[in-house]
Formats: C-alpha cells, structure tokens, sequence
C-alpha cells in the first residue's frame, strides 16, 4: 500500500471518528440509532445550518434541549434550536461559542465534519469541545498547510503533552475518546515532520485503546507502517 492511500485511509478515520461512528472505547457515548427521530419542528438537516426550533426564549433552557435532540439522533431540530440561540439578543459569549459548539457537532452528524468547520471556528474562542471538532474539520481538508492550525486547535483545547486528557462534558455524548484525540494530534505530528511528538502521543493513544480495529488502532497501525518508530 502506498503512502498516498494511507494517508487518505488515516484520514477517512479521522472523519469516522469525528462523525460519532467509531468504536473507541465502548461506553464513550456514541449512539447508533438508524435515523433522526421525529420532532416536532425538525428541520431539512440538509447542513445549511437551518432547521426547526421552538417557541423556547431561554438561551440556557434552548441549549440542554438541543443537546437533548442530539444525543436521540435528532440532529435536525438540534440544529434549529442552536441557531435559535444565536439569533437571540442579550446572549454571552459562552452561551454563544456553546450554541457554535453544539451546532457544529450537529451538523458534523447531519453532513459531515467538512460542513461544520464555520460553527466549531466561531466556537473555539471559548470551547475545548469546538477546538477538537475544528481539528477534525482541518485535517479533513487533506491539506499539509491545514495541519498546524490542527495541532495548535488541539493545543488550545488543553492537550499539550502526553498527559493530558480530554474530557467531553457528560451531557455531550461527541462521541470522542482521549485516545483518539492523541491519535489525531499523532497523525498531525508526523505529517510535519515531528515524529518524535507523533511517537509519544501515538504510544499514549494505543495504551489507552488497544482493541483491534478501533479508530485508534486503525490510525497506529497506518503510522506504525509508515515508520513512526522507525530512528531513521
């Protein structure tokens, strides 16, 4: 296998991951339910950032609603009643880059990751949650040029060594694992020519997550082959 297909195989699991799909570490929150359940108000979904919403005026009430929506698969009305709060007056930053950070990940599950990169830019200034999806949406791009503005997303969300660990709030169900962010932040390592980092944080992901063909596992594997370890 080449390294060109690799490198794209490495980063349709990064987009896996992203997505919510991917296995690591069971119990991480990810739902498999076959289809967006219907709600009153449920938008087209189509990943415009549009959808339905409520009569809800209440930024904080609007918000743990959506997240509701999202964590029962309806991505849809999650995404109008995070743009609802967007368009509110009177709204704080925070409640603002949480709105950013749940529509981004609404839509990742709606359209994919690739749609969402405006949302998770606009929540980054104040959500770890937002950074982490933001990486996603870079390194999604297939860009080397995207890839430090990925390691510096991952940075500002706290993972600054080895051990550091990413934590998603509870009643977030991202569906993303520590170990996959330490195998994201290893992909983007070694493909700027930092292996020794790539190494570390890669060593530190498989630890954590083990299982065969896991996300983490898939990512090691393709850098493992590609030398990672390699002193050369």
């Amino acid at each position: 296998m080449n390294r060109k297909l690799m490198v794209l195989m490495t980063i349709g699991v990064i987009i896996f991951v992203a997505s919510g799909c991917g296995g690591g570490g069971g119990g991480s929150g990810r739902y498999t339910l076959p289809g967006e359940i219907p709600t009153t108000g449920t938008g087209t979904g189509t990943g415009t950032g549009t959808g339905g919403g409520t009569t809800e005026t209440d930024p904080d009430s609007l918000i743990a609603s959506a997240w509701e929506d999202y964590k029962f698969g309806a991505y849809s009305s999650a995404i109008g009643k995070f743009n609802q709060v967007l368009a509110l007056t009177g709204v704080t930053e925070t409640q603002k880059a949480e709105a950013y950070n749940g529509l981004g990940w609404s839509l990742t599950k709606s359209s994919g990751v690739s749609s969402a990169i405006s949302a998770f830019t606009q929540g980054a200034s104040l959500s770890n949650e937002a950074r982490i999806g933001l990486a996603a949406s870079l390194i999604q791009r297939g860009e080397a040029n995207s890839l430090p503005n990925a390691i510096k997303a991952i940075r500002d969300a706290g993972i600054v060594s080895t051990s550091s660990k990413f934590t998603p709030r509870v009643d977030h169900p991202i569906g993303i694992s520590n170990a996959e962010v330490h195998a994201m932040l290893a992909f983007c390592y070694f493909w700027t020519g930092d292996k020794t980092s790539a190494a570390s944080h890669l060593t530190v992901a498989h630890q954590e997550d083990p299982a065969s063909g896991s996300p983490t596992d898939q990512i090691y594997q393709t850098l493992l082959r590609l030398g990672v370890y390699s002193t050369n």
